[in-house]
This record gives structure tokens, C-alpha cells and sequence, in this order.
């Protein structure tokens, strides 16, 4: 009984002092890309409070960058991005692990077939999802 109280107090006592620093979302508005480096300048956007939209910050654009294999080629100045990453450089330079485009995130890579699918279902027979044993009228 002791032996268990002790090893709980010693996973909670190094869990505190463990620093698990994670990736931080970050949203904004691409001011231009460079797509042979992997780097684009973007200005922030800030979510506002009461659920209205976003402002672009209006402090000078930031630096990100992102190897260039995972950058969408899709990209163009005024995109908006969502950015998972960290400040690296002193809190100039965003380091992105993660990138995409509103539309374009990771819904174009169905790994299982799941949504091909469910959207041969619906829009095969049609499009109300009546074909082959869904039923009818």
C-alpha cells in the first residue's frame, strides 16, 4: 500500500515538472508565399469575443515557416490559414508544423473510404440515398 501511494506521488510530483509544450493554433490572413523556401508572411487575425469575425492585427506581417513539401501549392496572398506551431527566434518567426486552408484541410485525404462512401450514398439514386437497400418512397 505504501509502495503505490509512493510511486502516485512521484508520477504526480514529475508530471508537474514535466514541461509538455505543445503546438499552438494560430489564425491568419497570407500576405505572400513563397513556395521554393517553404515561407510565408502572414498578419494575425484575432477572434473576438462575441462571436463575430475576426481582425486582422494591425501590427507588421510575421514570419512563417514550413518545410517546403508540406506546403499547399494551392496558396495565394489573402488565403486565410490555419497554423499549428511555435514562436521560434525570439517571437519573430512562426515555425508551422501544420498548415491548411479553410476547405482544404484534411478532409481531401480519406485514408479508410469512409466519406467516399457515405457520398456515394447520397449522391448516387437521386441524391436522397435510395439506392441499394436505402429504401424509398
Amino acid at each position: 500500500m505504501r509502495t503505490i501511494l509512493l510511486l502516485l506521488t512521484g508520477i504526480l510530483i514529475m508530471g508537474g515538472v514535466l514541461d509538455a509544450s505543445g503546438e499552438d493554433l494560430f489564425l491568419g490572413r497570407i500576405v505572400s508565399v513563397d513556395h521554393d523556401t517553404g515561407t510565408l508572411s502572414i498578419f494575425l487575425i484575432e477572434e473576438q469575443s462575441n462571436g463575430g469575425n475576426g481582425k486582422d492585427r494591425a501590427s507588421a506581417p510575421l514570419e512563417v515557416t514550413i518545410p517546403p513539401n508540406q506546403l499547399p501549392k494551392h496558396l495565394s496572398p489573402g488565403d486565410t490559414v490555419r497554423i499549428w506551431g511555435d514562436f521560434t527566434g525570439g517571437g519573430t518567426t512562426l515555425s508551422a508544423a501544420r498548415l491548411y486552408a479553410p476547405g482544404h484541410g484534411g478532409g481531401a485525404n480519406d485514408a479508410t473510404g469512409v466519406r467516399r462512401r457515405i457520398g456515394k450514398s447520397r449522391s448516387h439514386h437521386g441524391g436522397r440515398g435510395e439506392g441499394r437497400g436505402h429504401g424509398g418512397r
